[in-house]
């Protein structure tokens, strides 16, 4: 998909949040500090055959992916995304355009398939996870990840909650965004009949110069524009938001990394009572 595309494509891709961003890489490589070793934990968890094939759905600047290489040196790491252009240096990775509100993979290909900060963005995500689920061998696994902004929105800091209540809106009216969503994942995979299904969650704090308090704030930075533009904040709001996380004194719980896994029934246990587990991180 070349520029010209993406710039007409509708939702996330034509948001402020698209990879034709001119400081997208850098926010992603924040996104990628703040929740790669809770990925990595998670693929820790999974049992799986010695030549797996697994898919990365929507992978972004490819640092998962690209740990998957290493991690499963025997392995077909297959890695996905509307634009492709931060992922074409990645060696030993297949990588395929592909969207994922509209393009299918065959029932079966995959023993993992690993979607991260992806279906909050999509308001088609319900339909996204029940058609990943056909991508999955039995006995494979399905891997969801997500952030929510709960906790900000819950915050006593009316401007940390102001700051937070406006980005969400934001994301909600030009892509349809669902910031709360990751806290129902463990349900999510539960009702879909996933057996041994488990969760982990990680607390990101802004203000303690912390991967998550970067992530934060680089997309702070990219959304600010649009959240101008459509007078959801003023210049005041913004400058008063950076010297609060500036502020020794001050940090404070502003997202959840929500991590919710669970394994297709093999094809003998396919009436087996699914069965959850939750893991502490």
């Amino acid at each position: 998909m070349t520029p010209t595309d993406l710039a007409g494509a509708s939702g996330y891709t034509s948001s402020y949040l698209g990879d034709p961003h001119a400081g997208q890489l850098a926010r992603l490589r924040t996104l990628e500090s703040a929740f790669d070793p809770l990925s990595q934990s998670v693929f820790e968890q999974l049992a799986l055959p010695a030549r797996p094939a697994i898919l990365d759905l929507g992978a972004g600047a490819g640092s998962l992916a690209a740990w998957l290489v290493k991690r499963y040196p025997d392995a077909r790491v297959t890695a996905t995304d509307i634009d492709t252009r931060l992922l074409m240096d990645l060696p030993g990775i297949h990588v395929v355009t592909h969207n994922a509100v509209t393009d299918d993979f065959p029932a079966g290909s995959f023993d993992v398939v690993h979607a991260r900060a992806l279906l909050c963005h999509l308001p088609e995500r319900e339909d996204i996870v029940t058609r990943a689920i056909t991508w999955v061998r039995p006995g494979g696994w399905l891997v969801i990840e997500d952030v929510s902004l709960q906790p900000s929105l819950s915050t006593a800091n009316p401007l940390l909650r102001k700051v937070a209540q406006a980005g969400v809106t934001l994301l909600e009216q030009s892509m349809g965004s669902d910031m709360r969503w990751a806290d129902t994942l463990p349900r999510q995979l539960r009702e879909r009949g996933l057996l041994n299904s488990a969760h982990r969650t990680l607390e990101g704090r802004i203000g303690d110069g912390s991967a998550a308090d970067t992530f934060w704030a680089a997309t702070t930075a990219q959304a600010a524009p649009a959240l101008l533009k459509r007078k959801l904040l003023t210049q005041q709001d913004l400058d008063a938001m950076a010297d609060l996380r500036a502020d020794p004194g001050f940090t404070e719980t502003a997202l959840t990394l929500v991590s919710a896994w669970g394994q297709v029934p093999a094809l003998d246990r396919k009436h087996a009572a699914p069965k959850e587990i939750h893991h502490e991180p």
